[in-house]
């Protein structure tokens, strides 16, 4: 497949998400420490799929990350990295319908279940760009942020450096991360692509694309509404503008969890065929793995039930984060880099210093994974105690 096809859907996967909930972040961060985690997590997640493609094109047979985690530390790690991939796009699935319901929400005036269709990768990604444009357009036109009140003097709140708590902070930093993290799925391409070489331009490509709308588009929305920034960010505008920008948006929703849905049913089903003849072949054993256990009834149904037990876009996101796809993006990518280096570290101070970056990257991520995971479950508890967030499965 052409390159630029290959790099578009997972610019979507990331941009779909992330640039929606990078403001918030930054209200709670700070605009300062939020570009240095962005930049830093950005850089760290490119270099880290570059580890992928080099693991990649080392080693034959490797497909996807879980092959790749077979490798590194045998089947028992194999399997629980396949079990976080699945678990992760699943998740992702999740916040993408959560996207969806208040887009149909803001559209009708009234309270929406997710929902779920197909459409094309371009569709998606033009219709979201151009949502979020338009948010980032209209909230420099307007004299006050829709959630600011709407009467008198008020206080903006835009926060240089913020003074956040450990869950929140912790919370927010997970957020950035997420909206550089689809990079697990790139090992798939790379298995795929004709010319496996390519990969290097689309990866960068993509990247800096992803780092450019991030901080151009969450900067502006962060700078004019403060402390009224929306998570979503598409709320943030308010009015006639909201409805317009949740509308055009609901394309760019529906592809991600589209490729989300695809990403881990394809997984799933690899995984319960490998070694059988129906793997290939049409047969009804096939079709039922694929539409029953994988895709429109397994994969799907698990997404809709996370969107109704966590409906509010910020926390699913951070849990997503958090659980899958630090060790996906950061743990086992390292370990890669660390089993392709580490009989090489005492020949160059250069060897070293990588295998010092890999064991930190490590340390790093396990402490986002245990962390995180826990700080972002406190605070998803304590958001429905306070009574800030509604109920699971009330559709708000």
């Amino acid at each position: 497949m052409d390159s630029c096809c290959r790099y578009t859907p997972h610019v979507v996967l990331c941009f779909a998400t992330g640039v929606l909930a990078m403001p918030a972040t930054f209200s709670v961060l700070g605009y300062v420490p939020g570009l240095l985690v962005l930049l830093g997590f950005g850089a760290l997640t490119t270099y880290y799929a570059y580890i992928m493609y080099v693991f990649g094109m080392r080693y034959a047979g490797i497909h996807n990350i879980a092959d790749a985690a077979g490798i590194v530390g045998g089947p028992v790690l194999r399997e629980v990295a396949g079990a976080l991939f699945i678990v992760a796009w699943t998740l992702a699935s999740g916040a993408g319908f959560v996207g969806l319901a208040q887009g149909f929400k803001a559209l009708s005036s009234r309270n929406v279940y997710p929902g779920k269709a197909h459409i094309f990768t371009w569709i998606g990604f033009a219709s979201l760009f151009t949502a979020v444009f338009i948010i980032v357009i209209g909230v420099t036109q307007v004299d006050r942020p829709a959630a600011a009140p709407q009467e008198g003097p008020f206080d903006i709140g835009v926060v240089t450096i913020g003074a956040p708590a450990v869950a929140p902070g912790l919370t927010a930093a997970v957020n950035i991360f997420a909206a550089f993290s689809s990079t697990p799925t790139f090992m798939p391409v790379i298995a795929e692509m004709k010319a496996p070489r390519a990969f290097k331009k689309s990866l960068f490509s993509s990247q800096i694309v992803l780092f450019i709308c991030h901080v151009t588009m969450s900067l502006v929305v962060y700078l004019y509404c403060g402390k009224y920034v929306a998570s979503p960010a598409r709320g943030s505008a308010g009015g006639l503008l909201m409805k317009i920008a949740h509308g055009i948006s609901i394309p760019g929703f529906i592809m991600p969890c589209t490729l989300r849905v695809h990403l881990a049913a394809k997984t799933l089903v690899v995984r319960i065929l490998r070694h059988s003849e129906h793997l290939q072949s049409r047969s009804f054993t096939h079709w039922a793995v694929w539409l029953y256990v994988g895709s429109t009834i397994g994969i799907s149904s698990l997404a809709f039930i996370c969107a109704g037990a966590v409906p509010f876009f910020s926390y699913l996101i951070g849990l997503h984060g958090a659980l899958c796809l630090a060790p996906t993006c950061l743990v086992i990518p390292a370990w890669m880099g660390l089993y392709m280096d580490w009989e090489l570290r005492r020949t160059s101070w250069k060897k070293r210093g990588v295998c010092h970056l890999h064991m930190f990257t490590v340390m790093v991520g396990l402490f986002m994974t245990v962390g995180s995971t826990t700080t972002t479950i406190q605070s998803i508890v304590d958001a429905y105690e306070a009574g800030s967030v509604g109920t699971p499965f009330s559709c708000t």
